[in-house]
């Protein structure tokens, strides 16, 4: 896939530009502050419809513009061409694919990115939310159906939060509340244990790859890396989706007097944890920050072999100052591996001579939101 067209009006420090890309490597080069990652954040706006920066729509609208901002994408995938369009005013977003309305589950199925950024070689660790986000990511691109699934999910659980505050404030009859409380937990708890089941399944399929990555990065056998699927605490990476069902079915009777104590859903994914292990051990607290690094970028790299083995198409890379995490040796082994991908890349960085001489590359200076 790739991104041959990008036009931006009134986005972040960027007031009107229209960009053509080369199909390999596109390099962003200048300061610090001059607009770099806001070019990289449009592509990921494109691509998963949403930002990896913010939540908050209206921070991108660029200065002085009160009404809001648009990007425009033509992208070429299997030799057809594909517009893609996001219009934000006033915190409101619609996404446009060929003239017609799209979902975000659409847009992250069918037009795939890896990020890596500074932020994202944290998440080893980071929150678990950001764990799950990374799996969940990968899941996306890799099992077809997942986007919609989550979305789901994800729509139960504010429907529950919703509920339970209601019956916590009294807003409706307990027994009543408590009914509509147990059917909706059914309902939510049954796609949770899908949900899960696609997660420990990837889990399983990408730990191989993952250490094979690793492995590559470090250019020596550091040890043994795993990945781990928590639940309460406890690994459920050998559970089936019934038995992922009955635990959390289980954990929710435990805890039910409790969510509608505090008017929130406690039990489900939203809660489960994504373990990295180094020779057994948790990575968050055995590995040093660059082998941690080393292990966010290694499973990126798994996620986009296995996205290729399932797809036949290579995702979008868009690289954000991560070169600037790594030693010179690993700068150029990534950008090597990189550049036998076939997929094209977005590389932002203060300094081009930095990067080794692979293959073609356009290179754009940039300056206050100017792309020349």
């Amino acid at each position: 896939m790739i991104l041959e067209r990008l036009g931006l009006r009134q986005f972040r420090n960027i007031k009107e530009q229209s960009l053509v890309f080369h199909k390999g490597l596109n390099v962003l080069r200048g300061e610090n502050g001059q607009g770099k990652t806001n070019l990289v954040e449009s592509i990921h706006l494109l691509t998963h419809g949403k930002s990896f920066r913010t939540n908050d729509l209206e921070t991108m609208i660029h200065r002085g513009d009160f009404q809001g901002f648009y990007l425009n994408a033509q992208f070429e995938k299997s030799q057809l061409s594909h517009e893609v369009q996001l219009q934000v005013t006033r915190n409101k977003k619609k996404l446009i694919h060929n003239s017609k309305g799209i979902s975000t589950s659409f847009l992250r199925k069918n037009f795939p990115s890896v990020l890596f950024s500074p932020e994202s070689l944290m998440i080893v660790k980071d929150s678990a939310q950001k764990r799950r986000e990374l799996i969940d990511d990968f899941c996306v691109s890799y099992f077809p159906g997942f986007a919609k699934l989550m979305a789901e999910v994800k729509k139960l659980h504010r429907q529950k939060n919703v509920l339970l505050k209601q019956v916590r404030d009294e807003q409706i009859d307990l027994k009543e509340g408590n009914q509509l409380v147990e059917s909706l937990t059914q309902l939510f708890l049954q796609k949770s244990a899908q949900l899960c089941f696609l997660r420990v399944k990837a889990i399983k399929e990408i730990r191989p790859v993952l250490l094979q990555e690793f492995l590559n990065i470090m250019d020596d056998h550091y040890g043994d890396i795993s990945v781990n699927y928590l639940a309460s605490g406890d690994s459920v990476l050998e559970f089936t989706e019934e038995q992922l069902l009955n635990a959390m079915y289980k954990r929710w009777e435990e805890l039910k007097t409790r969510e509608v104590a505090v008017g929130l859903c406690l039990v489900g994914p939203h809660k489960h944890d994504v373990q990295f292990n180094f020779n057994d051990h948790d990575a968050r607290f055995y590995c040093s920050q660059g082998q941690q690094r080393a292990i966010i970028l290694a499973f990126k790299m798994a996620h986009i072999r296995l996205h290729y083995a399932a797809h036949k198409v290579f995702p979008i890379l868009l690289l954000d100052d991560v070169l600037s995490e790594l030693d010179q040796g690993k700068q150029k082994r990534f950008l090597n591996y990189l550049m036998r991908t076939d997929s094209q890349i977005f590389l932002t960085t203060t300094d081009a001579t930095a990067i080794p001489e692979i293959g073609e590359r356009t290179i754009f200076e940039v300056n206050d939101g100017l792309f020349v």
